[in-house]
């Protein structure tokens, strides 16, 4: 998030207005944009009239006659609880923050009009197919007709900004999914990370380095290529500046899991899935269930956007996990010193001419708006240098290096079919239907886990993975040979897929996914793996699971990990009382990570001890590998992660050659030592009191709650928690790290029972309105952090059983709606 001194001076906000409403008046402010769920409501463009239930936690069920009145409707209650987070994402999107917040979020918004997500969207948005289009259309219909509606009382971050929101596009309805894609997709930063490795202690070494490689597979520098230890800083300083909304890929992962009938206590396959992404206010998620046409699906949606990301349908159920896959590559390219343009560059011996792109952002409180120029070569945007006449430079005015021009290649910039595998995915009617519809869905690659009503479970994976000519995609690459072009995409019908698996259950946990005999070459940034070891050793402890039994998956937080760790506890200097006490805590430590747990304390220091002090032997490489210092802003702590597995094996095995010029025990006795030191000093000398949830608590943060007078309005927490990347119920905060606080987690959580779909139950981390004035802004916290979780009904009869409030949307002609408004405002 960004600090105060960003969003108070340069947004401009009117200190006043937040002092005002953290005063008297703040419970009537915030109430007053409190949309009407209730009673009839006129809305243009309707063919008949659609029924809004929410129910007891706020979730809506939409009942309409037709596809596209259905899908108005979603647009239009979307709007209604959460217009402010999908006018903050479309924005963030599509490079317009500055506009709200100026300077702060220039940088943000030049990364992202370089890498041309509006641009891709609207290309994108011209090659829809009819269906989709019209569908698309429709819900953009609604969210106009809230906007216009509601045009003097809108949420109130519109209020504190003095924004009134421009009408939305199609195109605006795509931008988020090539945002999201950037979340999940950050390989052209460990090419990075791998480069600058070699720049700064070789190849040998930087292959030791190197995450589950194997150590036959040496890293091969590509010829003609001369790395260095700053390449590409300016590219990935404008990506951090992104990262001060919306966190990059660190630590963004996800669980989900499918058993067939003969596991399951209720006869049916049953499924569960949690997406790991940053805990935000609102939640990412929006929870929806839509029947009309030829459409009948509940789940997560993210607002904004139409359909339903994760859920169930009559027929079957899905969950998604992130594949890691590799399908962004850097070229360095040579641009031709004597041009004066800047724009001509080398490919195969001949000189071509890169697209240039002007982009114009308008920057809230300056006059003049910033100039932005893309250059754009035949293997896409070059990320991380200007044209030679221009001065690059970060918002607190220091001039970067010059930098050798990098490409990025990725499948994220050119039109996908994302919506249309969303709306296909929704009414698929089985296995053949589902993975037809995953043939669409282009980006970002996902896992899919499967269960339907007949018995079967399965998992596939959707998305556009490349083929290369040459090369894994594993380091940056010269882009004027020719050799390493993609050759095209692994056929969809060909991408990894299994039905009905002998041991009657599939588990995804962005873990490794396929093996050496897989025909086509497969690079991918896999996740060390512990989390699917530990969620197949708990399916396979209960013969048969039911909904509390997958509840117990959700909420386990074992440290497979930690438990290694401990096993070392007996090799561990004890020079004093306190460190023979925290000694003794961590051998018999049972390697719960839950908030209250002593032992989980010791390791989580410890394990970044080791890791800074196993690679201390070169600063540059500890700080690169680690993320600290100068290399803070590269994705160290990912590539620190996957690397911890293998330093744990060599400390176990006491392979000293991996530790340069000291001993595995020394390495230990160092590590131990150093965390034995700050824990006393952070948390004082008594051992029992050196609970988890002291150094470890999320506090839920709005774009807005770095104000403190709006803090304590939109923000929430601090929470004690539990979990780290390597447990089930994953809990991610970085604290040695640079960059702005953040909390990756469970951002939504459901169990889907074929046998009954009433059975199904799922939560979010918030609550299921954006408004902080609403009492559904901030409901489902606790319940989600005690792993709880509210029904999902499904049939018609319980959905009456549940309801709270009942709206009907009427169609109406447009003066119609000025007299509504009108007598609603002299109210």
């Amino acid at each position: 998030m960004i600090s105060l001194g960003q969003l108070g001076k340069a947004a401009g906000i009117v200190i006043g207005t937040a002092a005002g409403l953290a005063g008297v008046g703040a419970i009537a402010a915030l109430r007053r944009p409190l949309p009407r769920t209730s009673g009839t409501l006129p809305l243009p463009g309707l063919k008949a009239p659609v029924k809004v239930i929410r129910d007891r936690w706020g979730v809506p069920h939409i009942y309409a006659a037709n596809n596209e009145d259905l899908f108005m409707a979603q647009g239009y209650v979307h709007a209604q609880d959460r217009l402010w987070q999908m006018e903050f994402q479309r924005r963030a999107a599509s490079g317009q923050l500055a506009e709200l917040f100026g300077i702060a979020a220039l940088d943000s918004d030049r990364f992202i009009r370089v890498l041309g997500f509006s641009r891709v969207a609207q290309r994108e948005a011209d090659t829809l197919d009819d269906e989709t289009r019209r569908l698309v259309e429709a819900y953009v219909r609604g969210v106009n007709a809230f906007i216009d509606q509601h045009a003097g009382n809108l949420p109130i971050e519109f209020t504190i900004l003095r924004l009134r929101p421009r009408p939305w596009t199609v195109a605006d309805v795509i931008v988020w999914g090539k945002m999201m894609a950037l979340q999940l997709a950050h390989n052209w930063r460990e090419e990075l990370v791998r480069a600058r490795l070699i720049a700064t202690v070789g190849a040998e070494r930087a292959a030791a380095l190197e995450p589950r490689y194997p150590d036959d597979h040496p890293i091969i520098v590509p010829p003609g290529v001369q790395y260095t230890r700053t390449m590409g800083q300016s590219a990935i300083d404008r990506a951090d500046a992104v990262a001060r909304f919306f966190p990059d890929g660190a630590g963004q992962g996800s669980n989900s899991w499918a058993v067939a009938p003969q596991r399951s206590a209720g006869g049916g396959a049953m499924l569960a899935s949690d997406p790991h992404l940053a805990i935000t206010m609102p939640s990412l998620w929006y929870e929806n269930h839509l029947s009309g046409g030829d459409f009948h699906v509940t789940g997560a949606s993210i607002p904004g956007t139409p359909g339903v990301i994760i859920g169930h349908n009559e027929h079957i159920a899905w969950g998604v996990t992130n594949t890691r896959n590799d399908v962004q590559d850097l070229y360095l390219e040579k641009f031709d010193p004597t041009d004066p343009t800047g724009l001509r560059y080398e490919y195969q011996g001949r000189w071509e001419t890169a697209e240039l792109v002007r982009e114009e952002i308008v920057v809230r409180g300056q006059r003049e708006v910033v100039i932005e120029e893309v250059r754009i070569t035949r293997h896409g945007p070059i990320i991380n240098a200007l044209l030679p006449d221009q001065k690059q430079s970060i918002s607190n005015g220091q001039t970067t290096h010059a930098d050798q021009p990098l490409a990025l290649r990725w499948t994220a910039l050119t039109p996908g079919r994302l919506l249309r595998a969303v709306f296909r995915l929704n009414r698929a009617r089985d296995w053949d239907s589902f993975r037809a519809a995953l043939a669409d869905w282009t980006v970002p690659p996902q896992n899919f886990t499967y269960a339907d009503v007949e018995g079967n479970i399965g998992y596939a994976l959707g998305g556009d993975v490349p083929l290369r000519a040459k090369g894994d995609g594993r380091l940056p690459v010269p882009g004027w040979t020719g050799e390493y072009e993609w050759v095209g995409i692994i056929p969809h019908a060909e991408l990894p897929h299994v039905l009905n698996p002998p041991e009657g259950f599939v588990v995804t946990a962005n873990n490794r996914i396929v093996g050496d005999s897989y025909p086509y070459p497969f690079p991918a940034e896999w996740m060390n793996g512990y989390r699917a070891a530990r969620i197949r050793q708990l399916i396979e402890q209960t013969p048969r699971h039911d909904a509390e039994s997958f509840a117990r998956i959700h909420a386990d937080v074992r440290s497979l990990p930690g438990l290694e760790l401990a096993s070392l506890a007996g090799r561990l200097p004890a020079d004093d009382p306190v460190a023979q006490q925290a000694r003794d805590t961590l051998a018999t430590w049972n390697g719960e990570l839950s908030a209250d747990s002593v032992g989980g304390t010791i390791y989580a220091r410890l394990r970044e001890r080791l890791l800074i002090i196993a690679c201390a032997d070169a600063a540059d490489m500890l700080n690169l590998v680690v993320g600290l210092g100068a290399f803070a802003s590269l994705p160290g702590r990912d590539f620190a992660h996957r690397l911890f597995p293998e330093l744990l094996r060599r400390l176990s095995e006491r392979d000293d050659r991996f530790f340069g010029e000291r001993t595995a025990d020394e390495i230990l006795a160092a590590a131990w030592n150093a965390t034995i030191a700050e824990l006393r000093a952070e948390l004082g000398d008594d051992v029992s009191t050196w609970r988890y949830g002291r150094i470890h608590s999320l506090t839920i943060r709005h774009p807005l709650g770095s104000l403190p007078a709006l803090a304590t309005i939109f923000n929430r927490g601090p929470f004690p928690t539990g979990g780290d990347l390597d447990t089930v119920n994953m809990g991610f905060l970085p604290r040695e790290f640079a960059g702005p606080p953040f909390y990756v987690a469970p951002s939504y959580r459901q169990i889907c029972d074929t046998a009954d779909w009433d059975r199904s139950q799922s939560i979010q981390p918030t609550g299921q309105s954006g408004h902080p004035g609403s009492r559904h802004y901030s409901d489902f916290i606790q319940p989600w952090l005690n792993v709880q979780y509210h029904p999902m009904p499904w049939s018609r009869s319980r959905v009456e059983e549940v309801a709270a409030l009942r709206m009907t949307l009427q169609p109406a002609e447009e003066h119609e709606v000025s007299a509504s408004v009108q007598a609603r405002s002299a109210l």
